[in-house]
């Protein structure tokens, strides 16, 4: 399964990386264009002050050179001799230079007229410092417009699927009841009603696979009670009958039983495909010990033939809300696959507080994953049936909110256990 992602938090970080590659760009062109100006005008300086220093040389061989707090004038020959300048000065050719005397970063300016070399120095210390504070402004300016950008973009993405939350919102409000509800017609967006359209045509393909399945699931329980019901009524005129001899008669009430049984059977199968949950289902309270030992005298009437001896260990006898043709079925498979797969041995039925525990001695469960034993058709070692026992025991569990686990025992055999949680309060 991919990992979940938030859109609003894409589209705030996609926004946010616009924002910050837009400042970013801003700023170094603003940096680039700011410090080719600044370097303009510091050569237009420098070039000023060497025409006027020129200048009155021309006028007067003697006038010195212009000494400032930011500015430094040499004049010497084209080809200096001796240490009355700066060697870095000295090999300065015509044009404009960068370099540091004593650790002070100066913007130069040389020209070479009438024989003579003359010089001028800019102190750019000042500026440098400036540029810096300038960069880390620039620096500042981009962190706030990406913060900015980020938090626009998730207000922005908050509004821009507002509609789409707010489909998910009435969407997870539906109920059956109120499926007929249009979505579409509750948004002026176009995008978003082709969405809720779309949505509401496969909900009311939901809807008609919902009733098809309730009009089915009716008429097979009629057609199904309907010869179980002539059954029963059979049993009940044979029993009736004083003809029938006492073999004869428990042998009839037996297939009584059977029926009985088949029909609580139907009722709980049918239950399964229907909506309604089991605690919304009216249900009494069940006997779990009284049932157990129900099913313990039916399947050890069933097995009489085999090596196995079926014990039942009553505990306790808890009350529980539930079905009882569903309980009924979720531990005559658990007692049917432990005696299935028992050659010989002991089978033993523990009725708890809380719970109810199948152990026998077969050989176990094998190399399967017992996980894997409750999907449909999947089968364990020798099983001959379909695959669907456990499978059936699972959903019943799920619909009651039980939980049924298979495990090995240390010593050889099987545990099966069954939670239902708390029993009903005894008076």
């Amino acid at each position: 399964m991919p990992p979940r992602r938030s859109l609003r938090n894409r589209v705030a970080v996609t926004l946010a990386v616009f924002g910050a590659l837009v400042s970013i760009a801003l700023a170094t062109l603003i940096y680039l264009m700011s410090h080719d100006l600044e370097r303009r005008l510091i050569d237009d300086t420098l070039t000023a002050e060497l025409d006027d220093l020129i200048a009155r040389r021309q006028r007067n061989p003697y006038s010195l050179p212009e000494q400032t707090a930011t500015i430094r004038a040499f004049v010497m020959p084209e080809k200096p001799t001796g240490d009355s300048v700066p060697g870095e000065v000295a090999a300065l050719t015509p044009g404009q230079h960068h370099l540091v005397l004593a650790q002070t970063p100066y913007r130069a300016a040389v020209r070479i007229t009438d024989g003579q070399r003359f010089v001028v120095l800019y102190d750019v210390t000042a500026l440098e410092r400036r540029e810096r504070g300038f960069v880390l402004l620039l620096a500042a300016s981009v962190l706030l417009v990406t913060l900015i950008s980020a938090l626009s973009g998730r207000r922005l993405a908050t509004r821009v699927i507002a509609p789409v939350t707010e489909l998910v919102r009435r969407a997870a409000d539906l109920r059956p009841e109120r499926m007929h509800t249009p979505l579409a017609d509750a948004f002026p967006w176009v995008e978003i009603q082709q969405l809720a359209a779309d949505f509401d045509a496969y909900l009311h393909r939901l809807h008609d696979f919902i009733e098809r399945e309730r009009l089915f699931t009716g008429d097979i329980s009629h057609e199904l009670r309907t010869p179980l019901a002539v059954i029963s009524g059979a049993s009940e005129l044979l029993l009736s009958d004083e003809t029938v001899d006492e073999r004869n008669r428990a042998r009839i009430a037996r297939i009584g039983r059977a029926v009985a049984e088949m029909n609580e059977m139907t009722g709980a199968l049918l239950a399964l495909a229907r909506e309604q949950d089991a605690v919304s289902a009216p249900s009494s309270a069940c006997d779990v010990a009284s049932l157990a030992a129900e099913l313990v005298n039916r399947y050890r009437e069933l097995f009489r033939t085999k090596p196995v001896e079926l014990v039942l260990d009553i505990q306790a006898q808890p009350q529980i809300q539930a079905e009882r043709a569903a309980l009924s079925m979720v531990l005559g498979n658990l007692l049917r696959n432990a005696l299935s797969f028992t050659s010989e041995g002991v089978v033993r039925v523990c009725v708890l507080p809380s719970a109810v525990e199948v152990h026998d001695t077969g050989k176990g469960i094998g190399d399967i994953d017992v996980a894997r034993l409750f999907q449909p058709y999947v089968r364990g070692d020798d099983s001959h049936g379909a695959g669907l026992g456990l499978s059936l025991v699972q959903r019943l569990c799920e619909r009651h909110d039980w939980r049924v686990t298979l495990a090995n025992l240390p010593d050889g055999g099987t545990i099966a256990r069954l939670e239902f949680g708390a029993p009903l309060p005894t008076a």
